[in-house]
Parts: structure tokens; C-alpha cells; sequence
């Protein structure tokens, strides 16, 4: 076979292969636009928490209520202590809702500790803010101090609360006034 025949036949079977590949992967399905997966907070329920946060659209969507009266009628309970009677009330006069969806959306957000606990969302929120820290650092810090404070009380001046602090890379002085900034927030004495 000659050079120019064995050229041509080369040039032959690349373009048959250029042309067969696509088309097989065509026939196959391959080149079918795949959906977009979705977002996880655009999935969650009213109910349901992605990264310990609520959906509030959802939220408001199920209490039949804009997102902006939600939010209103969040900042009205959080001013009143939360998730206790008079935080429910708030919410249910500021949102313009029942006492019974008042009662559902603050249990949501602030959880059902009517306490104001310390390691409940709100705590974790504003310690998590003071901080700058992430949201499960605080949580995991805040249930730390409660162990310390079960176990030997909090001094802030101690090895155990130093290690807590070094954990979330702040000082324990920033550390014991971002705690008293939740003990304020939260109403706690």
C-alpha cells in the first residue's frame, strides 16, 4: 500500500471513529442535560433545620404569614424571653398568628427548652455571634461549660475553662464575656 493510500486510510477510520464516538454517546443518553441538584435548605421542611437553622420561608409559608411578619414577630419574642409564655404572646401579636401557631413556630426556632436554656438554639446562636465562631463549635462548647459547671463549677481562671476556650481559638476572657452575653440575652441569673 502506498504512503498517500495508507494516509487516506488512516484519515479514513479517524473521521469514522470522530463521528461513531458522539453518535454512540448521543444514542447512549450521555449528552441528556442532567437536573441540577437541589439546594438543601430549598428542600427542607417548615420544621425540618439545615445546619440548625430553620427554613423561614417554609416556616412562614406554614403559619400562612409573610417571611417580614415572621421576622417581626421573632425579634418581638427573642425581646421577650424566647420561648416562654410572654415570648409566645409576643410572637402571636407581633405576627398577627394564633397562640397555638405562636406557640409551634417559637417551639421551631428557639426549641422547646421554655427555659431559656443555655445550650438551646438562641445560646448557641449569640455565643456563636459574640465569637465568631460556627454554630455546632458553640454548641459543642456550651454543653462543655454546662459539664464543668455540673461537675466543678465555672471558673474562668481554671485549666478546664482554658481548654474550652483554646478549643473554639479565643481567650478564656473572651470566652467567660461572650458567656455573659448569653446569661443577659438569654434572661438567665
Amino acid at each position: 500500500m502506498s504512503s498517500t493510500h495508507r494516509r487516506v486510510a488512516v484519515a479514513g477510520v479517524l473521521t469514522a471513529a470522530a463521528i461513531a464516538v458522539p453518535a454512540a454517546a448521543l444514542a447512549a443518553g450521555s449528552d441528556s442535560p442532567h437536573p441540577k441538584p437541589q439546594h438543601p435548605a430549598a428542600t427542607a421542611t417548615a420544621t425540618g433545620k439545615e445546619g440548625g437553622a430553620p427554613n423561614l420561608p417554609a416556616l412562614a409559608s406554614s403559619a400562612g404569614i409573610s417571611v417580614n411578619r415572621l421576622e417581626t414577630g421573632l425579634r418581638a419574642a427573642k425581646r421577650a424571653g424566647g420561648n416562654n409564655a410572654a415570648g409566645i404572646a409576643a410572637f402571636a401579636a407581633a405576627a398577627g398568628v394564633s397562640n397555638a401557631t405562636a406557640h409551634r413556630i417559637v417551639n421551631t426556632v428557639f426549641g422547646t427548652q421554655a427555659n431559656g436554656s443555655i445550650t438551646g438554639p438562641a445560646a448557641i446562636g449569640i455565643l456563636a455571634s459574640h465569637l465568631g465562631v460556627s454554630r455546632s463549635a458553640a454548641q459543642h462548647a456550651l454543653q462543655q461549660v454546662v459539664a464543668l459547671s455540673d461537675r466543678d463549677g465555672i471558673s474562668p481562671t481554671s485549666a478546664a475553662f482554658a481548654r474550652i476556650a483554646h478549643g473554639l481559638g479565643v481567650s478564656p476572657a473572651r470566652l467567660a464575656a461572650a458567656l455573659d452575653a448569653v446569661k443577659q440575652s438569654m434572661g438567665a441569673k
